[in-house]
C-alpha cells in the first residue's frame, strides 16, 4: 500500500473560487430581473395613463402614432422614482384599440462590473383603450 500525502487546499480553493463564480452570476441574474420589473413598472404606467387618456376623451388610437411625446413628463417623473434611465420609449397603437408600451434602459451591473455597453431590458405592456 502506498501511502497519499498532500493537501487538499487546492480542493478548498477551486471549491471557493466556483462558489464565488455561480454567486456572481445568479446575482446578476437577480439584477437583470429588478431592472426588469422597474422598466415594467413604468411601461404599465405610461401606457395606462394614455389609453385612459383616450377612453376618457374616446378618442380611438391612431395605428402606428407614436405617444411617447404625450407621456415624456409623466415618464420623467416614473423614472425618476424607479431609479431608472430609459434609453428607448416607445408609446403605440398596432390595432386601434391597444396601446402597446415598450421601455428599454441600458443593462446596469449590479455587482460593478462593466462590461461597455454589453446589452439592453426591455419590458412592455398592453393596456385596451377601446372597449
Amino acid at each position: 500500500m502506498h501511502s497519499e500525502r498532500g493537501s487538499i487546499l487546492p480542493i478548498g480553493i477551486a471549491g471557493v473560487a466556483l462558489s464565488l463564480a455561480i454567486s456572481l452570476i445568479f446575482l446578476e441574474l437577480i439584477g437583470i430581473q429588478i431592472q426588469t420589473l422597474r422598466n415594467k413598472q413604468v411601461s404599465d404606467v405610461l401606457s395606462l395613463k394614455i389609453a385612459s387618456d383616450l377612453r376618457k376623451d374616446q378618442i380611438a388610437p391612431i395605428t402606428g402614432l407614436d405617444y411617447s411625446p404625450v407621456a415624456r413628463p409623466l415618464l420623467e417623473v416614473a423614472a425618476r422614482q424607479l431609479r431608472i434611465r430609459p434609453s428607448t420609449v416607445s408609446v403605440k397603437s398596432v390595432d386601434s384599440k391597444t396601446i402597446e408600451c415598450i421601455v428599454c434602459s441600458t443593462w446596469e451591473s449590479v455587482t460593478g462590473l462593466r462590461l461597455n455597453n454589453f446589452g439592453q431590458v426591455c419590458a412592455s405592456s398592453k393596456a385596451r383603450a377601446v372597449s
